[in-house]
């Protein structure tokens, strides 16, 4: 074997070498990365429930339209109903002027 005559220096100047310094710029792109995975799947688990929001919505706007269509109807039908009794009530009126004339 080889002798060595390697003797250990202590040199207090080259701990700064060994030191980690905490900085914001060391983190900066991990933080972005891991935001915009925490980003992607909120989208990723609640679009399904955003998208059945929208389309119960657009639903109820269907169904009130469709109700709003058949009061209408029904108002209409109504409606026909009084004029046809005016128009027997003007036509037994006339009937009965004319049988009296």
């Amino acid at each position: 074997m080889l002798s060595t005559t390697y003797t250990f220096q202590y040199n207090p100047e080259n701990l700064h070498a060994f030191s980690y310094v905490f900085s914001m710029d060391s983190l900066m792109v991990p933080l972005m990365v891991l935001g915009t995975i925490i980003l992607y799947g909120c989208v990723y688990f609640l679009a399904p429930h955003i998208y059945s929001f929208f389309v119960a919505n657009e639903k109820k706007h269907e169904k009130e339209a469709k109700r709003n269509v058949i009061r209408d109807l029904i108002l209409m039908k109504e409606v026909q109903g009084e004029l046809e009794k005016e128009i027997e009530q003007s036509l037994l009126n006339i009937t009965l002027q004319g049988k009296g004339a």
